[in-house]
């Protein structure tokens, strides 16, 4: 798996010693949180979901990825893995196609 450094400093600077926080925003940007030790800040770096694609680096092999099989479950272990799942789902504010 490739990546591509991200370079974060505050506005004096000044590289994080420690990242506090990383989050998404409404506005679906990447957030990274930190206090700056030199000027003594709190400091939100952000950057637009949009660029972070963008700015991605390309896969230098076009290869599929290895595909891992699942091991079967037992009736039992569905219908739990589904009531939690269904849960989850609902959570998240998606409805399912059997009840809609």
């Amino acid at each position: 798996m490739g990546y591509r450094h991200l370079s974060l400093c505050c506005k004096c600077g000044q590289a994080p010693t420690r990242i506090d926080e990383v989050g998404l925003t409404d506005d679906h940007e990447l957030v990274i949180h930190w206090w700056c030790e030199e000027c003594k800040r709190v400091v939100y770096a952000s950057k637009s979901l949009a660029e972070c694609w963008q700015d991605c680096p390309k896969s230098e092999t076009a290869a599929e990825p290895e595909r891992v099989t699942q091991p079967q479950r037992t009736a039992d272990q569905n219908a739990a893995r589904g009531g939690f799942d269904d849960r989850f789902l609902k959570s998240l504010g998606i409805s399912l196609l059997d009840e809609a």
